[in-house]
């Protein structure tokens, strides 16, 4: 078989990588012996990939959006992260595409992906009451799952799906109390917007909610926002696409390399790199250069 394998999610920002793969599919075969699986869902992508490993497979490319990238690394990281990650953005978000500044063109990213050399990427690892979870981009707590429930839910995802689930998620969700530490330390008690572990810089399609994270300092960057007035969401959310709400008054900012979350009511489900995932009391830990992804491969000779 192919050393590399490429992962078509054709149902991923509502048919757009299915439409994407069928113009780079000649150019992926000009750049590098691949092997194909389009898979729709999840079950079978996982299994096409798990196949593809213990085939030999040295690289997984994954052609979609968050999910497919995040059901691709959670492979990779639970067979000890040593295959290199490739990501063709291809989604509704794609915001950890952002993160790895990975090329808006498709052909350039689809280079990258199939050339690039193997980089060391921090993960972050969920040990929750409903057993464990890896993420590469972003967890969070919070309103963050409520928005992720409608977007997941609509069978066709245009520009503003994010924009609209959120303000549907905000006049919806209210704050549930907590306790939260981070390394071990007290930080916070009290009733939480959300709670976001961050990798990466971005979630829900370009919000800057950690503008200065960095995925590989083995930290997380971990921003808090307390209770908040519905108008003063509203009035702050442009703040958050532009990454200057760090300083706002309900707003707390730390790094840490651990982050212990305990619910004192129900809470709505995690967000996890987009995907939801069951709630309850959580501990995040980061693992520094636990992922393998493709760089900037050299120019062309």
């Amino acid at each position: 078989m192919s050393a590399t394998l490429v992962l078509v999610n054709p149902a991923a920002g509502g048919g757009r990588a299915g439409r994407f793969w069928a113009r780079l599919a000649p150019l992926a075969g000009a750049l590098a012996p691949v092997e194909v699986a389009s898979v729709a869902d999840a079950a079978g992508s996982r299994r096409a990939v798990e196949e593809a490993l213990a085939r030999g497979c040295r690289r997984v490319v994954a052609v979609g959006g968050d999910g497919t990238t995040h059901l691709v690394a959670n492979v990779l990281l639970a067979a000890g992260g040593e295959v290199t990650l490739g990501v063709v953005p291809a989604g509704t978000g794609s915001d950890l595409a952002r993160a790895l500044a990975i090329p808006r063109d498709p052909a350039a990213a689809l280079r990258r992906a199939l050339l690039g050399p193997p980089v060391a990427l921090d993960a972050g690892w969920g040990e929750g009451e409903s057993g464990g979870f890896w993420f590469v981009n972003i967890a969070s707590a919070g309103v963050g799952g409520l928005v992720d429930e409608r977007v997941n839910a609509l069978p066709r995802r245009g520009r503003t799906a994010f924009l609209c689930a959120t303000l549907q998620a905000l006049r919806r969700y209210r704050c549930v109390p907590v306790r939260v530490e981070a390394d071990s330390e007290s930080w916070y008690e009290g009733p939480l917007f959300l709670l976001a572990v961050a990798n990466g810089t971005t979630f829900g399609k370009g919000m800057r909610i950690a503008p200065g994270a960095r995925p590989d300092d083995g930290l997380f960057d971990v921003v808090l926002v307390g209770e908040v007035a519905g108008l003063e969401l509203l009035r702050r959310l442009p703040q958050v696409y532009l990454g200057r709400h760090l300083a706002a008054r309900p707003v707390r900012f730390r790094r840490a390399r651990t982050v212990r979350l305990e619910p004192l009511a129900p809470l709505p489900p995690f967000d996890v790199d987009g995907e939801t995932y069951a709630s309850g009391a959580v501990t995040f830990s980061v693992r520094p250069g636990a992922l393998r992804v493709a760089g900037e491969p050299a120019p062309p000779a």
